[in-house]
């Protein structure tokens, strides 16, 4: 919303305008209607009104200009401001005497009494204004011109044709060393085949190489074809869709929990996860992973298992943080219209469309119109049921499908029956555990005289907790699954356009439609009567000729790959963001994406078979400081959940199995403020540990996890001191360390201080940790350390070698990716 208060000199240049304007405009002599708005009205519209509603201003406040008569004709978003001889149908006389809710001009102050008789006064005689010419409004939105940015100007057809004389094969390295050959830059050397093997088993899989390509190793890629037979195993790993799965988990902002003023858990969000990583390891097509994401309650299925998936996938619309809590409900069903639209603009097409929800988009081709005509599908949307366990007009709560045969009808008669007592007795199931908790460990530390009294009550506690986790079993066994999934509200309507963005103050009703800017053909298509609109909506998206989608999501795993984007704005494409280092290359990369069919896995292929992908780090040349020729590949820390992984393998206690999340046993109620909610981590990979808002682990805090609550596509990069000492100080780091040290012990010199053998051991320790030999100065420094540590009586020890091994997890070559 623009700053309404506007400075005096400009206002004093707008007047002198004016006045000077005067003679000509109004050369015949006035009628005293006239004579009235000129003497009485024009000066309270200057003093008061024109700071904010005049053409001197780039956008006028919700559209609306009173420096000429065509403005106040015209009006703004909320149609005519003056209706002549009817001061009670005039939106300007209602906003300055308060008649109208949610309404009111100035918006800081309040007219005395009588300037709004002076507004009555000129509106009841016919409302004469001898001002002529001028515009009906400010310049607007210029589509035509807006179409000129390059993110919205068609995809070339055909498969574009790389550079001339550069080489054949793939589409990218054409297009990379004919930009270096321009600048007069060559590029790197290839890296050797460790850290290519690391570097690829890390960036397709998440996981170290030794977890995922046990049996390769550098000779294995000492070739083209072992290289592609290197990626084609990785891309077949179930680990792949865990490592992928989680970057779009990044922009889905995946929660098990709602966090806001109301954080219950989200029981059944493991479920959207799951169907992510899955969709990911089968490839399919992401065109159909967007439709079904948007609206998979309205495509067709075929079986009852594909109508589960559709529904499932829909848990990306609801998976945003809600005020729950609030009682002004068409204020909560904007509020998450807009959350919504938000991730589905910033995710899909690269652009920041809530920010016209008061008013034009300030950078951006995007009227407010348009983000109604989005809205209004949304809204459209049943995202929000009442509460579980509670009346229908209380607290608001996300909306539920039934799956399997019995399907919504089957959860629906579960709920009616059972909702209030599955809800209370997880809460005393949960509350129960913790005070049994609590009172063993008062008992472990009571004296004598305190003992009795808390064993009787302990027993109680025991007994209690048995009977409500026995019902609880019986409720659990006869409640139907279900997902966290949309469908179309009863009454599916067009969205009227709120001045302001305030709920009470509607404007005119948009038809629900698209992006005008970004679309081919009619932007306001003529939506079937009885629908939200939204498999309209995910058909346009996830079309071939939308010019966003497919450039947004290849820059996207460009970014993955080479650590920075093409357009290194990956969730902006618009005005404010950056343009393509390489549009030719991003173009042909988006049209063959397409053409493919869609596939991510052919898209990765590609990409991390080029010569730029397989390139060495190293220090980027000075005429390209920041690399954006890509001389050199860009060197990347290991992210928070490949960290904890990589730690959790080295000390062998990792588990690949799939989970569902530790969620069972949390209440339904409020996590806030109630960090032991959080039960103890398993061991398997950190994309099913519980994502619970406001209570992030350790590592995920530490190690710039995204910020859960909207779309990131882009982490955070930071390199502080906490990083360093949780590698020092952690005990998880400790556990690995210790882990690491007990798998080796067959092949570390236990016992010995000879100096040679100690230096073998530090170079299997190293090689162990950070997947490559060390160099001899590496291997000199690590052996004294050993020989300082191991050198007097006993020799090696298992603890020595964990010290050890903390030290290097501690350095930059096992956090960094070469």
């Amino acid at each position: 919303m623009t700053d309404c208060k506007r400075p005096a000199a400009a206002s004093v240049a707008l007047l002198a305008a004016l006045l000077l304007a005067a003679p000509a405009a109004w050369a015949d002599e006035p009628s005293p209607e006239e004579a009235y708005f000129t003497e009485q009205v024009l000066p309270i519209l200057e003093a008061r009104c024109t700071l904010c509603h005049s053409h001197e201003w780039e956008t006028a406040e919700g559209g609306l200009v009173l420096d000429s008569r065509a403005g106040w004709e015209s009006g703004g978003n909320s149609g005519p401001a003056v209706t002549p001889g009817k001061p009670a149908a005039s939106l300007l006389y209602l906003a300055v005497s308060g008649g109208s809710k949610g309404l009111h001009m100035p918006p800081d102050e309040t007219l005395p009494a009588e300037e709004v008789a002076v507004f009555k006064r000129w509106i009841e005689t016919g409302a004469a204004d001898p001002r002529e010419g001028g515009q009906a409004g400010p310049a607007g939105i210029d589509l035509d011109a807006g179409r000129d940015w390059w993110a919205f100007r068609p995809l070339p057809t055909g498969d574009p044709a790389a550079p001339e004389n550069w080489g054949e094969g793939d589409a990218v390295d054409p297009f990379i060393n004919k930009r270096l050959s321009e600048a007069g830059l060559s590029p790197a050397p290839p890296a050797d085949p460790v850290t290519l093997l690391r570097r690829l088993a890390h960036d397709l899989t998440g996981l170290p190489p030794d977890a995922v390509l046990p049996d390769v190793g550098p000779k294995e890629l000492n070739s083209d074809a072992g290289v592609a037979a290197a990626v084609d195993r990785l891309l077949a790993s179930p680990h792949f869709g865990e490592r992928w799965g989680r970057h779009w988990l990044d922009l889905a902002r995946y929660a098990d929990s709602n966090g806001s003023s109301f954080n219950p858990p989200f029981r059944e969000a493991w479920r959207y996860r799951n169907w992510v990583i899955r969709a990911t390891n089968d490839d399919l097509p992401i065109d159909r992973f967007f439709q079904m994401q948007l609206a998979g309650d309205l495509l067709p299925a075929d079986t009852p298992a594909e109508r589960d998936d559709h529904l499932i996938a829909t848990g990306y619309l609801l998976l945003g943080s809600k005020v729950l809590g609030t009682f002004d409900k068409e204020q909560l069903t904007l509020d998450v219209a807009d959350e919504q639209l938000d991730v589905i603009s910033k995710s899909m097409l690269g652009l920041t469309v809530a920010c016209a929800r008061c008013h034009d988009h300030k950078f951006d081709p995007i009227p407010q119109a348009d983000y109604y005509a989005l809205a209004g599908i949304l809204t459209s949307t049943a995202t929000l049921d009442g509460r579980l366990g509670g009346p229908k007009e209380d607290e608001s709560d996300w909306a539920r499908r039934g799956l399997g045969p019995g399907g919504d009808a089957a959860l629906r008669a579960f709920l009616e029956e059972h909702a209030h007592e599955w809800v209370k007795a997880t809460q005393k199931t949960f509350h129960g555990r913790r005070k049994v908790a609590e009172s063993e460990r008062d008992l472990a530390a009571a004296d004598s005289a305190g003992r009795e009294r808390i064993e009787a009550d302990l027993q109680k506690q025991r007994d209690e907790l048995e009977r409500w986790e026995t019902r609880l079993a019986e409720l659990e066994a006869l409640k139907p699954p279900h997902a966290m999934a949309v469908r179309d509200a009863a009454a599916p309507a067009d969205e009227a356009l709120r001045v302001r963005g305030v709920p009470a103050s509607r404007g005119n009703v948009v038809p629900r439609g698209f992006l005008q800017v970004a679309s081919v053909g009619d932007a306001r298509p003529a939506l079937p009567p009885g629908v939200s609109g939204r498999r309209e909506l995910a058909a346009w998206i996830a079309s071939d000729e939308n010019p966003l989608t497919a450039r947004v999501f290849v820059n996207r795993v460009w970014k993955h790959l080479l650590r920075e984007g093409l357009v290194r704005s990956v969730d902006n494409f618009g005005v404010m963001g950056e343009e393509p280092s390489h549009p030719e290359l991003l173009d042909a990369l988006a049209r063959r994406f397409i053409d493919s069919g869609w596939s991510l896995k052919r898209l990765v292929r590609e990409i991390v078979l080029s010569d730029v992908y397989r390139r060495a780090v190293a220090p980027p040349p000075a005429a390209d400081p920041e690399n954006r020729l890509l001389s050199v590949q860009h060197r990347r820390r290991l992210d928070a959940e490949e960290l904890r992984d990589a730690l959790l393998h080295l000390g062998g206690h990792l588990n690949r199995t799939p989970g569902r999340g530790m969620l069972d046993d949390l209440p339904i109620g409020d996590l806030s403020g109630a960090p032991e909610a959080i039960p103890a981590g398993d061991d398997r990979r950190t994309v099913y540990q519980p994502v619970i808002r406001t209570l992030e682990p350790v590592v995920m805090r530490t190690f710039d996890a995204p910020v859960n609550t909207m779309a990131t596509g882009d982490r955070p990069r930071t390199v502080v001191a906490p990083q360093a000492l949780y590698f020092l100080n952690d005990a998880a780091v400790t556990r690995a360390c210790e882990g690491l040290a007990e798998r080796l012990a067959g092949d570390l010199p236990l016992g010995t201080s000879d100096s040679n053998a100690l230096a073998a051991a530090a170079e299997t320790l190293f090689a162990a940790v950070v997947g490559r030999p060390p160099n001899a100065a590496e291997t000199g420094v690590l052996g004294d350390y050993l020989v300082r540590q191991a050198g007097g009586a006993g020799g090696l020890t298992r603890h020595d070698a964990a010290k050890l091994a903390r030290v290097i997890v501690a350095g930059t070559q096992f956090q960094f990716l070469d």
